[in-house]
């Protein structure tokens, strides 16, 4: 009897757990090369800045609605996503007393990229405020305005309202 259960084993559960691996390992690894080919792919049509081109760093930023208007805020941000730059978070400003669109910078070496921002928003270089904190983990905060239609950006920036 103990004999039949090796042979059974050897001849028939043994090579049948081998194929079995076999065709699993098979299976995931050429998931994991088209996965790495989708991904390369995916980050060919990603956009990136003129400073993430130069330094390999993404941008980060968050956005604040310090004017009122509902939704100024999701619209700066998908403006600013298109074009290549990491909005971490929106929301609304502590309150909406702010007239000048500004951006705060929180990093000593955001000043690098610091002019690309200023450009593509076409804000005031004088609106520019540097706040350093290292405990804020995003470079710089763009706090919108009551002048943010008066920007010469606008036009651009309000192609990218999202209607849902």
């Amino acid at each position: 009897m103990k004999n039949k259960l090796n042979t059974i084993i050897k001849k028939l559960i043994f090579p049948s757990i081998l194929l079995i691996l076999s065709i699993t390992t098979y299976y995931i690894v050429n998931n994991k090369t088209v996965f790495m080919e989708d991904s390369k792919d995916l980050n060919m049509l990603m956009v990136q800045t003129k400073s993430e081109k130069a330094t390999g760093k993404k941008i980060q930023l968050e956005v604040l609605n310090g004017c009122g208007r509902k939704g100024v805020a999701i619209l700066y941000t998908n403006f600013l996503r298109s074009n290549g730059y990491d909005v971490i978070d929106f929301k609304n400003a502590e309150n909406f007393n702010f007239n000048k669109t500004k951006i705060v910078i929180h990093k000593n070496d955001a000043s690098d990229f610091i002019n690309e921002i200023v450009s593509i928003l076409a804000i005031e270089p004088k609106q520019i405020e540097y706040n350093y904190d290292e405990n804020i983990f995003y470079e710089m905060t763009l706090i919108i305005g009551n002048d943010y239609k008066d920007l010469e950006s606008y036009a651009e920036v309000a192609m990218h309202y999202n209607p849902f």
